[in-house]
């Protein structure tokens, strides 16, 4: 079963990940390279620990303000038609022969807004494992009742995740709100019916480490009242040392992003910036120097540049971005304890 969105067999997988210790990685995404990454890195860990069907959490935002991943999939900015695209990039690496199919992949849609994202939220339901209803932005009677109003109609056929208040975005508001409490997360998780609770616990989207407190000690708190089915957002602000200390905090989805693109980003660069005689011509080489783009050792190799096919074209960054993201990946899977499901 490649592609996991059946609500019973979900739920199971969640429950596996909590009674073994383990966090689930929501990888979040907004191209295939990635996607294909993600999965790589899912697969490699699984040959290494000798387990073939590791499940993975695939993630994309719709239009959500922070970043609408969809609509970013495509030059059109259609997220109707970057969420096809990408259920059937999805579809199409886990079957037939493909390396990855026999990974148990449970995709995942972020940061939902009711009020923005309800034809992809109530049209595809089916084709998700989990979905985020992010009402987190209004006050919390509001955001109980919306979220409320979503768990209800889709009951029984997805997973619910729900926000009891907003995750901060680095850089924003100069007041912050305080962690969410144990209070809180009870009465959201009572009045909602939600499978799983993003709790506020000083992290921050986007964010590095040293700007942010993260609360472990709120978090265990509210674990120990609701159970395991919390997820973390704001993974990127949490710091390295702490990370394998999630799992134990209570977290069974783990949200990450900002890292994946980080690393693939420079990594691209880096690749482009080694080769840069093969991608430009001697003329278009020393016009980059007069503008300052580029020193004295790219103007010495200026004399025998030459555009080369093999480095215009798009496979080498799509290596070097795809390698990064995978490697990215794997350090995750294992700091979040993918190595309890060794069979």
């Amino acid at each position: 079963m490649p592609v996991v969105t059946d609500y019973t067999q979900v739920k199971e997988i969640y429950q596996e990940a909590a009674e073994r210790g383990v966090g689930l990685p929501a990888f979040c995404m907004e191209d295939r390279e990635t996607l294909e990454a993600i999965l790589a890195a899912a697969k490699t860990m699984g040959d290494r620990i000798g387990r073939e069907d590791l499940p993975i959490v695939t993630s994309w935002t719709s239009r959500y303000p922070g970043r609408g991943q969809l609509q970013l999939l495509t030059a059109s900015g259609d997220p109707v038609l970057g969420n096809r695209l990408m259920i059937s990039d999805l579809q199409a690496m886990t079957s037939g022969t493909s390396p990855y199919r026999k990974l148990r992949v449970l995709p995942h849609l972020d940061h939902a807004f009711p009020w923005l994202d309800r034809d992809i939220m109530e049209s595809f339901v089916e084709s998700f494992a989990t979905i985020m209803c992010d009402a987190s932005e209004k006050p919390f009677e509001e955001n109980v009742r919306l979220t409320a109003q979503f768990a209800e109609k889709v009951r029984g056929r997805v997973l619910v995740e729900g926000a009891v208040d907003e995750i901060w975005e680095a850089g924003g508001a100069a007041a912050k709100n305080e962690p969410t409490t144990v209070a809180q997360a009870r009465r959201f998780l009572k009045e909602t019916g939600v499978d799983i609770i993003v709790p506020n616990v000083g992290t921050e989207h986007r964010a590095t480490a040293d700007q942010v407190h993260y609360r472990s000690d709120r978090a265990r708190e509210i674990s120990a009242a609701v159970g395991r089915i919390m997820c973390l957002h704001g993974t990127s602000s949490v710091k390295h040392e702490d990370l394998g200390n999630l799992v134990d905090d209570g977290f069974v989805k783990i949200n990450i992003y900002t890292t994946l693109a980080v690393h693939g980003g420079q990594a691209l660069a880096r690749q482009v910036l080694s080769t840069l005689q093969d991608v430009f011509t001697p003329q278009q080489i020393r016009e980059l120097a007069a503008e300052g783009l580029v020193g004295e050792k790219v103007l010495a190799r200026a004399a025998g540049a030459q555009p080369k096919l093999a480095n215009v074209a798009n496979p080498l960054r799509r290596d070097a971005w795809f390698a990064a993201v995978r490697d990215r990946c794997l350090e995750y899977l294992a700091v979040l304890r993918y190595g309890r499901y060794a069979a």
